[in-house]
């Protein structure tokens, strides 16, 4: 494929790289004006984004350096994480985590937790499909070889071409789907709070799906690291929903 997109001098410009910087862009163009939108400042905003996304590149380097090497050999292989992308999970939960410290226990901004990670849930499917765009482009996240109708010719991690499920394309797909859900969703949501549990739980699922298409070790039976996780995510956030429900419909009787 196109790992190096273009150079600058002796310096190779990474697709991923690339494809990040404007899903992170995108991002906060679109976050800026949903911000505006539900009564978050500019102030507040912008402290928001320009400590987070720092936080975010870290979880996301430090989350793919676990799942593909292995935490004890995580500083050992730094160079290898950047150049082979970022783990969504340790981006997307760090920039919801950080989201709900910054506005709940750090700062003198006090926002309903609801609407502020409502609006960061929100743009993340964005964000993450522009991304998948540089995944596509540097042959990573590739999936597994396929005789069926869905195969796509592509390289695979040694740079072999098979027909293979377009795990990319499909990730983009599906971040791009969620994102245009989510949008259409923002201005009749049933309370606050409610996007951010629709997109973990929406995402968490349709990673699990896709994730089994993969070319990732199995480490428990038939499932991943990143299938586990989405297990995790999905059990947990379905969990602490069904809590809220329990305690608003106490508040009510």
């Amino acid at each position: 494929m196109y790992p190096t997109l273009f150079t600058l001098g002796e310096i190779g410009i990474r697709s991923s790289v690339v494809f990040l910087v404007l899903g992170i862009i995108a991002g906060i163009l679109l976050g800026w004006r949903e911000a505006r939108r539900v009564g978050i400042s500019d102030r507040e905003f912008h402290l928001y984004w320009i400590s987070a996304i720092p936080l975010a590149l870290l979880f996301g380097v430090l989350n793919g350096l676990i799942f593909r090497v292995g935490f004890w050999n995580a500083l050992d292989n730094l160079e290898h994480a950047l150049s082979n992308g970022l783990v969504s999970f340790g981006a997307a939960l760090g920039l919801l985590l950080w989201g709900y410290l910054l506005f709940s226990k750090l700062s003198k901004f006090k926002k309903p937790i609801g609407l502020v990670l409502d609006t960061i849930s929100l743009i993340l499917p964005l964000i993450l499909g522009i991304y998948r765009i540089g995944c596509l482009l540097n042959g990573c996240c590739h999936g597994l070889e396929t005789d069926s109708i869905f195969g796509i010719v592509l390289p695979g991690a040694f740079g072999i071409w098979a027909k293979r499920f377009p795990t990319q394309i499909m990730l983009m797909v599906f971040n791009f789907a969620l994102f245009a859900w989510l949008w259409s969703r923002r201005e009749k949501k049933a309370f606050e709070g409610s996007l951010t549990f629709s997109f973990l739980i929406i995402y968490s699922f349709g990673r699990l799906l896709i994730d089994s298409l993969r070319t990732l070790p199995r480490v428990l039976g038939p499932f991943s690291l990143h299938q586990l996780t989405s297990i995790a995510i999905l059990l947990i956030t379905i969990y602490i929903y069904f809590e809220y429900w329990m305690a608003k419909r106490s508040q009510s009787e």
